[in-house]
C-alpha cells in the first residue's frame, strides 16, 4: 500500500527500498517535466544513496563550512541530485520537485549552484566538475594548512565527485586527475558510473582504455565495486577511500544505465522520458506501487532518521568554541575566511617605464600580502607571464583547461584565485571561464602577450580575436590597461570586487601615461586620458599599448595644426554601465573617431557610431545610422605573422605615423 500508512518491510529490505523509490520518483519527476535524462537517475540511485549516507552535511544548515562537498560532474542527472536533496531535508519540497525545468524553477535542467538547497556546483558540460572537484579538494588541503593545529582539525572534509564515461573521456577530467594524484589530495573521492553506455551507443566503440590503470598510473588508490554488490559495497568502499592518506581515491561502480526500465542498458535509456504508463509499470517492476511522487510512510522514516542522524555540525561547532578559546587569532582569521568582508586594497604603481605582465606581477603580490585568499597557478608559463605570488602558486603544466576550473573549485570554497596564460591559448580554458561567469565566482585570469607580443612566434601565438570573445561573455569584466597605473588599478578593482575577470596585460614596455588619480576613472571604465591642446577636431580611442601609441600620433596631429583628444577604455564593461551623459562628454559627442586596437574591430563600432552618444543601454548601437566618414578602425582583422614586434606594427598600421595619417584623412573627409 501506497496511502500514507506504514507498510511493513523487513529490515533488511528497506535500503533497497529506499533506493528504488529514489529511482522512481527521480523518473516521475523527469515524466512530469517531459524531459531529462532518466538512464543515470535509474542507474546510479544506489552511488547516490551511499554517497548522501556517507557525507558530513547538515540539511538545516547546507552552507556549512566544514561540510563534505558533492559535485555531480555528471550533471545531467540533475533529477536524481534533487530527489536525493530532497529525501535528504533539503528544502526541495514535493512541489519543487513538480517544477523540474520549468522556468524560473530552482530545479534547472542542470545542476546550477545554489547553496541554500544543496548544489554545491554548477555542472553540466562533462569533465569540468571533475576538475572543479580536484579545486575543491585543493581548497581544502591548503585551508587545512591554514588553520588547522594539534588536536584542532577544523578543516576536515571530503570532496565527493560523481562521473560518468562521458566525463572521464574529457581531456578536462585527465588533466586534473593527474594533478591530483601528484598533489596527493586523499580527501577526494571519484563515484565513477561505469554503465559503458553512452548517448550514441556503447562506450568500447569510443573508448578502448582501461580506466583503472589509467588512475593507477596518476597515482590514485582504485577500488571496484560490482552491481550485484550494491548499496553494502559501494558504501564499504567509501569507507575505505576516506582511509587513504596519500592519495585520492576513484570508486569503478559498474551500474546498468536506465535500471528497471524497457532500455535498461541501451544507449536509448540515456535521455529517455517515461511515459506515466511506464513510471506506472516500473513501479510494479520495482513493488512499489501508488500514485506518481507517493512514497511510502517507511522509506519517509527512514530518511527522516537519516536526517536526524546529521549531526557533524554540531560537533564542529563544539571543536570551533574551544580553537576559539586557545587560538583566538587563528579563530579570527577563519571567521574572516569564512564571512568575508569588504577588501580594501593598497597597490601603488611603479611608475616608470615597464611592460604590464611585470606590472600586473607588482599589483598581484602586492594585494596578495594583504589577503590569504590569493592563491593560484599557470599553465607553465609563470616565468614569462609574471603572474604568480610565492607561496601562494600552484604549478598546473600545460593544461590550461583544467587550470581554469580547478580555480572555479577553489572559488567555490572562498579563495579568490588567479590563474595565467597567453591570450591566445584563453581558447583552451574558455569553457571553464564561462563556467566561472555562469557561477559569479572570483576568478581571475590573467592573460599576456597580446597584440604583436609573441611577433617571432607568429600568428599561432598572437591573440586578436580573443579579446572580443572575452568581452562577449555575460558577467565577465574584461580589462586591457594601458599602463602600469591602470594596470594597478585594474588588479586593485577586480579583487577588491570578488566578481569574475580577465586581466589582459602586454609583454612589451610602455611608458607611465595616466595617474593614480585616475584609478577612479578606471573604475568607470573609459576617460580622457589626454585633452591635448587647441580645438579638439577628433578622439582618438583606445586600449592597452595602443594608447602610447595614440598619444604619440596626438603630438604629431598637434604639429599639424590639429587638436584631438585621446580616450582611453581599459573596461568596455564598465563604460557601458556609465550614464549616457558621462560617456558622450568623455567621447565628444558627435566629433569624428578614430578606434585604435590589436585586436578585431567589431566590438568598436558602438563607441565611434554617433548614436551611441545618445544611448543608455549596453549595445548603444544602431547600424543602420552609422556613417562610414565619421570613423576609423584601426584593428588586428586577420592572422598575423612571424617577425619583429616593430616590423608586424608597421606592417598592419599600428604606428603613430600611419593613426596620424588616418586621423587626416578622416577629417578631410568630414570637413
Amino acid at each position: 500500500m501506497a496511502d500514507g500508512k506504514t507498510v511493513l518491510t523487513k529490515p533488511n529490505d528497506i535500503v533497497k527500498k529506499a533506493v528504488d523509490t529514489i529511482r522512481v520518483i527521480s523518473a516521475e519527476v523527469i515524466s512530469a517535466a517531459n524531459s531529462g535524462h532518466s538512464g543515470i537517475a535509474l542507474g546510479a540511485a544506489p552511488i547516490m544513496y551511499s554517497v548522501y549516507t556517507s557525507m558530513k552535511i547538515d540539511s538545516d544548515a547546507p552552507d556549512w563550512f566544514n561540510r563534505d562537498r558533492f559535485i555531480l560532474s555528471a550533471g545531467h542527472g540533475s533529477a536524481l541530485l534533487y530527489t536525493v536533496l530532497h529525501f535528504m531535508g533539503f528544502k526541495i519540497s514535493t512541489e519543487d520537485l513538480k517544477t523540474f525545468r520549468t522556468l524560473n524553477s530552482h530545479l534547472t535542467g542542470h545542476p546550477e549552484l545554489n547553496t541554500k538547497i544543496g548544489v554545491d556546483c554548477s555542472t553540466g558540460p562533462l569533465g569540468q566538475g571533475v576538475a572543479m572537484a580536484v579545486g575543491a579538494a585543493l581548497a581544502e588541503k591548503r585551508l587545512a594548512e591554514m588553520f588547522n593545529k594539534d588536536g584542532f582539525n577544523i578543516i576536515d572534509h571530503h570532496t565527493f565527485v560523481l562521473a560518468g564515461d562521458g566525463c572521464l573521456m574529457e581531456g578536462v577530467s585527465y588533466e586534473a586527475c593527474n594533478l591530483a594524484g601528484l598533489w596527493k589530495l586523499n580527501k577526494l573521492i571519484m563515484l565513477y558510473d561505469s554503465n559503458h553506455v553512452t548517448l550514441d551507443g556503447k562506450a568500447e566503440t569510443a573508448n578502448g582504455e582501461d580506466t583503472a590503470k589509467r588512475f593507477e598510473a596518476c597515482g590514485w588508490r582504485v577500488i571496484s565495486v560490482s552491481e550485484n554488490q550494491g548499496t553494502d559495497g559501494i558504501t564499504s568502499a567509501i569507507a575505505q577511500a576516506k582511509t587513504s592518506a596519500d592519495a585520492p581515491t576513484v570508486i569503478i561502480v559498474n551500474t546498468t544505465i536506465g535500471f528497471g526500465a524497457r532500455t535498461a542498458g541501451t544507449s536509448k535509456a540515456h535521455g529517455a522520458v517515461l511515459s506515466a504508463a511506464e513510471t506506472q509499470e516500473l513501479r510494479e517492476r520495482l513493488q512499489l506501487p501508488g500514485k506518481p511522487l507517493e512514497v511510502d510512510s517507511d522509506v519517509r522514516k527512514h530518511f527522516s532518521q537519516l536526517i536526524k542522524n546529521q549531526t557533524a555540525k554540531k560537533k564542529w561547532d563544539a571543536v570551533v568554541s574551544n580553537y576559539k578559546k586557545k587560538y583566538p587569532a587563528e579563530y579570527k582569521d577563519l571567521i574572516k575566511f569564512i564571512s568575508p568582508e569588504a577588501a580594501q586594497f593598497i597597490v601603488t604603481p611603479e611608475r616608470k617605464t615597464m611592460s604590464l605582465r611585470d606590472a600586473g606581477h607588482t599589483a598581484l603580490n602586492q594585494i596578495a600580502k594583504q589577503s590569504p585568499r590569493i592563491y593560484g597557478g599557470s599553465a607553465d608559463v609563470a616565468s614569462t607571464t609574471k603572474a604568480f605570488v610565492d607561496g601562494a602558486y600552484f604549478a598546473c603544466g600545460v593544461r590550461e583547461f583544467a587550470m581554469a576550473a580547478i580555480c572555479n573549485g577553489l572559488a567555490l570554497h572562498g579563495f579568490t584565485p588567479y590563474c595565467s596564460t597567453f591570450l591566445a591559448f584563453s581558447d583552451y580554458a574558455r569553457a571553464a571561464i564561462r563556467l566561472s561567469a555562469l557561477m559569479d565566482l572570483p576568478v581571475t585570469y590573467i592573460f599576456t602577450h597580446d597584440g604583436f607580443g609573441n611577433g617571432p612566434d607568429g600568428p599561432t601565438h598572437q591573440g586578436n580575436e580573443h579579446i572580443s570573445a572575452l568581452r562577449l561573455m555575460p558577467n565577465m569584466n574584461v580589462f586591457r590597461p594601458c599602463d602600469d597605473a591602470e594596470t594597478a588599478a585594474a588588479f586593485k578593482y577586480v579583487f577588491e570586487k570578488r566578481k569574475p575577470a580577465c586581466i589582459v596585460l602586454g609583454r612589451g614596455e610602455v611608458p607611465p601615461i595616466s595617474g593614480e588619480k585616475d584609478f577612479g576613472n578606471v573604475e568607470k571604465g573609459g576617460y580622457v586620458i589626454s585633452a591635448g591642446s587647441g580645438e579638439c577636431k577628433a578622439v582618438l580611442i583606445a586600449t592597452g599599448a595602443e594608447v602610447a601609441t595614440c598619444i604619440e600620433a596626438q603630438k604629431l596631429l598637434e604639429k599639424s595644426g590639429v587638436g584631438v583628444r585621446v580616450v582611453s577604455i581599459p573596461s568596455f564593461e564598465l563604460f557601458d554601465l556609465s550614464s549616457a551623459e558621462y560617456k558622450s562628454n568623455v567621447l565628444g559627442g558627435g566629433l569624428p573617431k578614430v578606434a585604435v586596437e590589436t585586436g578585431v574591430g567589431a566590438l568598436w563600432h558602438k563607441y565611434i557610431s554617433a548614436d551611441y552618444d545618445n544611448k543608455d543601454n549596453k549595445s548603444g548601437l544602431n547600424r543602420n545610422r552609422i556613417r562610414s566618414a565619421d570613423y576609423v578602425i584601426v584593428s588586428f582583422d586577420q592572422f598575423g605573422g612571424s617577425g619583429p614586434n616593430g616590423k608586424l606594427a608597421e606592417k598592419f598600421g599600428f604606428t603613430a605615423e600611419n593613426i596620424t595619417r588616418k586621423t587626416l584623412e578622416l577629417l578631410g573627409r568630414v570637413l
